[in-house]
């Protein structure tokens, strides 16, 4: 992410010519291989090799989040940019011999500048992350380099792929069982210091979310807490906004209270953030859709009401007592779903409202997008198979095992079946909804 020492230093560099950073998906030549790269993510970031200059191997944080890539010269050096050739190594940071040079970034602009405020840093003067600091690193490999390619994030095997692009249009990758969502690269601007400009892309990927989401609930007010984040594979458990966690009490009135929980604190990359420690015990993420503007929890409804095939092939007053097409249609589209029910739910850092983090990121997006409610960490994106795929604009995810359910975007009446094959395939549930009129009796295992 943007630190926030970055926001307030100097740089008397001027910048000139056409790159990735500037021009937000311009592809470059292809940048890894076939194969995957090997990670650690024991701190809870990703943490790989930088090879910038043609010097040492540095340890260093890939996140999605930071529209930049940092070299840390150390603290108390006048901060610089330049280009230079970046190799990204996979295995261990820890252990130079074990790392395997698995993509090359030319070109890349590279700036040197310590990452974390001075009081973050630990006695050593470095920069850390992950629980209590335990991780050390010397730069950030951020999403203007990456933004010619597609990385593939398979982290319940520690792993990613550089890869090209993703082929299929994005109904053929729902139809083959992918989540698309569609448009989530939001914000980028110019950061402007003593007169220099320094423009960054609009690539924090946004993604709309339903918390502890219920459809089968009585009334829409009780089927979830809407909320909206961005995502970063700079930390491992998500951030919280205190505002966003008082409206998930109001859905999960069992959970417990701002004051019962227990401080805790996590290290990012840009520095220390305290909060209180919880627990959300689902969570769904949920596309955007322009030809049907309802709330993420909204969209889960829909979805279930429309998708199962024993209703037929139309919603209305006749079936359903709440059918969420609107003008009385009875078909909408319905976008794609990504539902995550691991079995001791997803820890999150509940921080102030106040957060300059949550602050500058909030004040990024505006108007664009509403009030972010947080930051997705690596603990939620580990739970399914993701490609960030910036050639296509998109973001594409699956579900490798349990725990874990995709609903296919639906835009056509005519891919109920194949949807409904999706469904089966991955053991999701598919029964009618309780407020549906004189239901269908819901088989013990959907239909062939």
């Amino acid at each position: 992410m943007v630190t926030r020492r970055l926001l307030v230093l100097t740089l008397g560099v001027g910048l000139g010519g056409c790159t990735l950073i500037t021009d937000s998906f311009v592809s470059n030549d292809f940048s890894g291989d076939a194969f995957p790269v090997n990670v650690d993510t024991t701190s809870g970031a990703i943490l790989v090799g930088m090879h910038p200059y043609g010097d040492a191997i540095e340890p260093a944080v890939l996140d999605v989040l930071s529209p930049l890539t940092i070299v840390d010269p150390g603290p108390g050096v006048v901060p610089s940019v330049s280009f230079a050739n970046i190799t990204m190594l996979g295995g261990s940071p820890s252990d130079p011999t074990d790392q395997v040079p698995r993509a090359r970034f030319p070109g890349a602009q590279l700036i040197a500048i310590h990452p974390c405020d001075a009081s973050d840093s630990n006695a050593d003067g470095a920069c850390h992350v992950g629980p209590a600091g335990s991780t050390e690193f010397h730069g950030i490999l951020g999403a203007d380099v990456l933004a010619g390619d597609d990385i593939r994030l398979r982290l319940a095997a520690d792993q990613l792929f550089v890869l090209p692009d993703v082929g299929g249009s994005d109904r053929g990758r729902s139809l083959d069982c992918d989540a698309v969502f569609g448009s989530p690269y939001r914000g980028g601007g110019t950061l402007v210091i003593a007169g220099t400009e320094l423009p960054f892309g609009n690539r924090r990927i946004a993604i709309q979310a339903c918390l502890s989401p219920n459809p089968d609930a009585a009334l829409q007010s009780q089927r979830g807490m809407d909320a909206l984040f961005v995502a970063s594979t700079g930390l491992g458990i998500s951030i919280l906004g205190q505002s966003a966690y008082q409206r998930y009490l109001g859905i999960h009135p069992g959970a417990p209270g701002l004051d019962t929980l227990p401080a805790d604190t996590v290290y990012l990359p840009s520095g220390i953030v305290h909060g209180q420690r919880a627990t959300i015990d689902s969570l769904a993420l949920v596309g955007a859709s322009g030809a049907n503007e309802l709330s993420p929890c909204r969209q889960i409804y829909a979805h279930r009401v429309l998708a199962p095939r024993s209703l037929g092939s139309s919603c209305d007053t006749r079936t359903n007592a709440d059918c969420p097409c609107e003008d009385d249609s009875t078909f909408c589209t319905v976008p794609a779903i990504l539902e995550l029910t691991p079995p001791g739910g997803f820890d999150v850092l509940v921080i102030a409202d106040s957060d300059p983090t949550l602050q500058a990121l909030r004040a990024e997006l505006r108007p664009d997008q509403p009030e972010i409610d947080g930051i997705l960490g690596t603990g939620v994106l580990r739970a399914a198979e993701f490609d960030v795929d910036y050639p296509h604009d998109r973001l594409l995810a699956r579900c490798p095992g349990g725990d874990c359910c995709v609903r296919p975007e639906f835009t056509q009446e005519s891919d109920r079946d194949q949807i409904n094959n999706c469904l089966r395939l991955q053991g999701c549930a598919t029964c009618e909804l309780h407020n549906i009129k004189d239901p269908l009796p819901c088989p013990a295992t959907p239909p062939e």
